[in-house]
């Protein structure tokens, strides 16, 4: 799906991924993507990727790194951390000034379309619970590559098959070409 310098970038959270290696690259191995996050209040909610472990190395500024419920580990450049698969973690921005850091999800799963989807849903410019209805069905596609709650499996499936439903029944599904490439 991506090739090696494609670029993303996601409005709402402030961020500008470049694709350094594709699945496609490594077959299937990993991906690797620079981050770059600009300085704020904090990225977003918690989450965890169940079949993936996500290594973070940090480029320049400051990364935050909660991993779950422990304390936040502060990261500078040459600063690294791996996440193990299931692990509910939160990166972000914990410094004055832009973060750059490179995230290697392996193996590569379905990350990329994951990335494109959620990137689109977020550029979609929708608040509240139009918002949670355009994300609904990007998170029920993927729930191999992202889980953002605490809930029991079984009923975040549900819970997110029936907004999912109900998303695409008011046509809020994002085509992940939708504002995911950044306007020149």
């Amino acid at each position: 799906m991506f090739r090696k310098g494609d670029v993303l970038y996601d409005g709402r959270f402030g961020e500008r991924y470049e694709v350094l290696k594709s699945a496609e690259e490594t077959g299937g191995e990993s991906v690797r993507i620079e981050d770059e996050a600009r300085p704020g209040p904090g990225r977003r909610p918690t989450s965890a990727h169940p079949n993936q472990e996500e290594r973070f190395e940090v480029l320049s500024g400051t990364l935050g790194l909660t991993v779950d419920g422990e304390e936040e580990r502060l990261l500078g450049p040459g600063g690294s951390s791996v996440v193990p698969r299931g692990a509910r973690h939160l990166p972000r921005n914990a410094g004055e000034g832009e973060l750059r850091f490179v995230a290697e999800m392996r193996p590569a799963g379905r990350f990329e379309g994951f990335l494109a989807e959620i990137t689109a849903a977020n550029n979609s410019g929708r608040e509240g619970l139009a918002y949670l209805l355009t994300v609904a069905p990007v998170l029920h596609r993927f729930p191999d590559v992202e889980r953002p709650t605490v809930l029991p499996r079984p009923l975040e499936r549900a819970l997110f098959a029936v907004l999912a439903g109900a998303g695409r029944l008011l046509g809020f599904y994002p085509l992940a070409s939708e504002g995911a490439k950044r306007p020149d």
